[in-house]
């Protein structure tokens, strides 16, 4: 489990415990990339910034659900399911584009070398094949552990691993073979 989620995971048991402090931390670390992923699903502003809001309550309202481990990957599922549900409640087909879920954040808190990096990142990502993408989806984005993502796509550790290796290895290729952004 990655830093950030252990410390999301901390902030949701203080939350959990009545310290309504944490939600502020949980929305200082979350709240971009919970907005991106649902700008990624929903194609609009408006209603990404409303996917987040109903996210944000529904992740108090489940917090006798949260029980430790992934704080992270607990909040960004939250997100994905609010904006999904969004979509359906619209009588939209909902079918999400994995290539849509790789916004990092919204640009304009960045500053233009980190755009550039973001942009560069999703560039490649945007040219490995749809398996490896998901693959890194679930691990470096929803913050997934091996186990929860062979559970997920419904095969063995070892092969996730295997497979997660050469994504990691194919995305590393492809960054250091000078992917340029379009900036």
């Amino acid at each position: 489990m990655s830093e950030l989620s252990a410390l999301i995971a901390t902030y949701l048991l203080y939350l959990k415990m009545g310290r309504e402090s944490a939600l502020d931390e949980i929305y200082r670390l979350c709240s971009s990339r919970m907005f991106a992923l649902s700008l990624g699903i929903l194609k609009n502003r408006a209603d990404a910034e409303d996917a987040v809001q109903t996210a944000f309550v529904k992740m108090v309202d489940s917090l006798d659900k949260f029980k430790g481990g992934n704080g992270y990957g607990f909040i960004m599922k939250i997100t994905q399911n609010t904006a999904i549900d969004m979509l359906r409640k619209r009588g939209k087909f909902c079918e999400v584009n994995i290539d849509d879920c790789f916004s990092l954040t919204s640009y304009d808190e960045y500053d233009e070398e980190r755009k550039v990096t973001s942009i560069t990142l999703e560039t490649a990502i945007g040219k490995l094949e749809k398996r490896e993408k998901e693959l890194i989806y679930y691990r470096y984005y929803l913050d997934l552990t091996i186990r929860e993502i062979a559970a997920k796509v419904g095969e063995s550790k070892s092969k996730v691993q295997r497979d997660l290796e050469n994504a990691e290895k194919n995305l590393k290729i492809l960054l250091l073979s000078g992917t340029k952004s379009p900036l």
